[in-house]
């Protein structure tokens, strides 16, 4: 059997690694967005292929996924999956159009796409393989291989959410690709950050200020909206978190508590406008907007127009890549991106909301799942993580990015 890394090789973003056993399978292929330009995995060297599965709607997965329609191949993932991937798709191409940088698929190769897709249930065999949750947004799946005992983690959180059940695993397997994001260090308590957040919005509402809060679309805007519950009424939804908290409400079996989660889309406002956001900010103290990073998307904007004001507050509540915009504003205050560029006057505050496992969640899955072999992807210090468990006495590997395992 040959594991062969395509992205996510000691890197965080632009997953795309190939299994070939029995059959020759992709799983996720996505693009990295910062540091600009966007990079994608080099499909040409994916020839071949049987099927593909896609994990989860995060575009670091799923936002090349139509580069392989060229192949014509059957794309397997749940449902509610395919309707974020292909909302995140559709910005995607967008926003590179509006950026100049385009992207390397068109229109087409999106409808393809959707067309080749096929959906499939957790614990639903198919192809000799089965998902099961992952934990880490809503339809998010770690996937096991039967016939060659490889399970594929995706991104994945081993603990409860306010919003998402914990990870499930299959019994046992051979060989583990498991993400590596956090193998250096463990969150703080969950509550211990849930609570500092609400601290922050609200000393920010006792100011008469703003709360600006930079989120990921998919996931992590409706993991703040359900931490957030009791100020619903005050907060102004903006950009794609609107759609994508609509769909997950639409598909709440994937979440804890459909039935509260839908209650609090009804009390929030969802902007319609980007002309009407200077009114939003007199009317709605907490604004949660994409994107996470603040690569784009409404968030920047909202940030211009409250970057002088010094009690306002932007808090961020997920991992920031190196050299984002996000990222570079913590560390100077100045806000970047493209031909953008302005200080930033605001608090700035950090909170540990990860869906991620961490250093301690990732140890326990290894444990639990007994691998003989496990292959270290999706992070920047997996080199240091697969040393570390070599010294264990498991057989692991830190492909580079076009580098094979052999096993």
């Amino acid at each position: 059997m040959r594991i062969k890394v395509l992205g996510a090789g000691r890197e965080v973003g632009r997953s795309c690694i190939v299994v070939e056993g029995r059959k020759k399978v992709v799983l996720d292929c996505g693009v990295k967005l910062q540091p600009e330009p966007p990079q994608y995995p080099v499909i040409d060297e994916a020839k071949d292929i049987d099927f593909a599965v896609l994990s989860h709607a995060h575009l670091d997965h799923c936002g090349a996924m139509p580069l392989l329609m060229k192949r014509r191949i059957p794309v397997y993932m749940t449902d509610i999956t395919l309707e974020l991937s292909s909302l995140l798709l559709k910005d995607s191409m967008k926003v590179g159009r509006l950026q100049g940088y385009g992207t390397p698929f068109g229109k087409s190769d999106f409808k393809k796409f959707v067309k080749s897709s096929r959906i499939v249930g957790y614990g639903e065999k198919f192809l000799s393989c089965r998902l099961f949750d992952a934990g880490h947004i809503p339809g998010s799946a770690g996937v096991f291989l039967e016939n060659e005992g490889v399970f594929y983690t995706g991104d994945v959180q081993t603990i409860e959410s306010n919003l998402l059940r914990p990870a499930k695993f299959p019994a046992a397997c051979k060989t583990l690709i498991i993400e590596s994001t956090y193998s250096r260090r463990n969150h703080p308590l969950r509550e211990q950050e849930e609570f500092r957040l609400v601290e922050a919005v609200e000393e920010a509402l006792g100011k008469d200020e703003t709360a600006l809060i930079p989120v990921f679309a998919v996931g992590r805007a409706q993991e703040v909206l359900s931490i957030l519950k009791e100020y619903a009424p005050k907060i102004a939804l903006d950009g794609m978190t609107k759609t994508a908290s609509e769909l997950v409400a639409e598909y709440g079996s994937y979440i804890r508590n459909r039935k509260e989660f839908r209650k609090i889309l009804k009390k929030v406002h969802m902007v319609k406008k980007g002309s009407e956001r200077d009114k939003i900010l007199k009317k709605y103290p907490i604004i949660i907007a994409s994107a996470g990073m603040l690569g784009g998307g409404p968030a920047v904007d909202y940030l211009s127009r409250i970057s002088h004001r010094e009690g306002s507050k932007v808090l961020f509540t997920g991992f920031l890549v190196e050299e984002s915009p996000g990222s570079n504003l913590i560390k100077t205050k100045i806000f970047e991106n493209g031909s953008q560029k302005f200080d930033v006057e605001c608090e700035l505050h950090q909170f540990s909301l990860s869906a991620h496992a961490d250093r301690k969640g990732l140890l326990s899955i290894i444990s639990r799942l007994r691998p003989k072999n496990v292959v270290c992807v999706h992070g920047e210090h997996c080199g240091e993580f697969a040393d570390e468990l070599e010294g264990r006495g498991i057989n692991a590997y830190a492909p580079k990015n076009g580098e094979e395992v052999k096993l």
